[in-house]
């Protein structure tokens, strides 16, 4: 194993499995695995937002050369219109024009077995959609009941709730279909591929290397670390902050629904960047980790200007950095703010904004340095109690 290490690190991959998605990247797929699966050796490969065609297509080939095994998770951001149960009776609509959004996973049925169980397994087979205990929770949803869903092509599809299990079951996503519901839905791209063997060797990471041309990949095989600015899934967002419905604007921004933007959201005045509008939630920590940046003497690299002018706090709108499937930007629910849009942070910064509970963008798959995301408010309960 250490001479994969090594090679590994020679081919300048990176090898970190996130513990969550962040701000446009992908949900975490779940680690624990049922049926099959955990018996073999896997190999991960994902990239910022949706897997381009060619990296498919070179994924396909090496998986060939090497005589092994490979399926492909696909994952959307869809629309919530109603929902019925068994009875006919509707039992949550939105209003005129708005949507509830949903991140929905979907899957090869022929491999489902290898990460669920039988009965799992032959409900998505069925084409029905399994939801995630949270997200049950969310929408008071009960087995039996159909999902009205507004696709990311605009086409309307019915979908029969099979099961509701545990988040973690789940990969962190809020719902799985497999790929046929998926296709109605216009969840066209994939997001990630597994790759499995009865033995990974470093043939396999030269076949990978070799092959595919896009270097800026995630490529997880074993003991990788978790990347520490992992983030909150939606499922957990919605749940900590509050989940609001929303209508479409010009493909990128959004509008939030009314009630939920003006019971959450808040303009006030802040040490260093002034004038700031974010998730009333934000304020504690926020406020901590601008007292902390003063006290000890880091005021002048953070630019206010730069937030005024190009950054910010509360924005409604889809993540646009890349292809992320139609998600929501957690800047939607105000719990994420860009300061130093041009100039960087010193590392100093980063850590006293990790310790207040912020996960930093600089880390991830697709770096966004002047991105700080909320994602630990027992952070700013206990240095404030302190």
């Amino acid at each position: 194993m250490k001479k994969l290490g090594l090679f590994l690190i020679a081919f300048i991959i990176v090898v970190q499995p996130p513990a969550f998605g962040h701000d446009g990247e992908n949900e975490i797929e779940n680690k624990k695995l049922f049926n099959g699966i955990e018996n073999y050796d896997v190999i991960t490969i994902s990239q910022p937002g949706v897997l381009y065609y060619s990296v498919t297509d070179q994924i396909l080939e090496s998986v060939k050369n090497l005589d092994s095994n490979v399926t492909f998770i696909g994952r959307a951001n869809v629309g919530l219109e109603k929902i019925i149960d068994i009875n006919n009776v509707e039992t949550l609509s939105t209003n005129p024009d708005y949507l509830y959004s949903l991140s929905v996973k979907s899957i090869e049925s022929k491999y489902a077995d290898l990460f669920y169980t039988d009965e799992i397994t032959k409900l998505i087979k069925e084409n029905k959609i399994i939801i995630s205990k949270l997200t049950a929770e969310q929408y008071s949803v009960n087995i039996g009941d159909k999902l009205v869903l507004v696709g990311m092509n605009e086409i309307i599809t019915e979908v029969e709730v099979g099961e509701i299990i545990p988040d973690s079951e789940i990969g962190w996503f809020e719902a799985v279909v497999s790929k046929d519901v998926g296709y109605e839905l216009g969840i066209n791209r994939n997001i990630q591929a597994i790759i499995w063997d009865s033995k990974v060797t470093e043939n396999h990471f030269v076949e990978i290397y070799k092959n595919i041309k896009y270097k800026q990949l995630r490529v997880t095989f074993r003991d990788a670390k978790p990347n520490k600015n992992w983030v909150l899934p939606t499922a957990l967002v919605k749940n900590y902050f509050g989940d609001f419905q929303i209508k479409e604007k010009d493909g990128t921004w959004i509008i939030v629904e009314p009630a939920w933007r003006n019971e959450n959201i808040e303009r006030k005045e802040m040490p260093i960047i002034g004038r700031a509008t974010c998730n009333k939630i934000m304020w504690k920590p926020l406020l901590g980790a601008l007292n902390q940046v003063i006290d000890e003497g880091l005021e002048n690299t953070l630019y206010k200007e730069e937030f005024q002018k190009s950054g910010g706090c509360y924005a409604p709108r889809r993540i646009n950095r890349f292809n992320a499937g139609g998600s929501i930007s957690r800047h939607a629910w105000g719990i994420a703010i860009d300061i130093n849009t041009k100039s960087g942070y010193p590392p100093r910064i980063v850590e006293i904004f990790n310790s207040w509970g912020f996960a930093w963008g600089g880390t991830w798959t697709s770096p966004d340095e002047m991105h700080f995301e909320l994602r630990d408010l027992s952070a700013s309960i206990s240095k404030s109690s302190g």
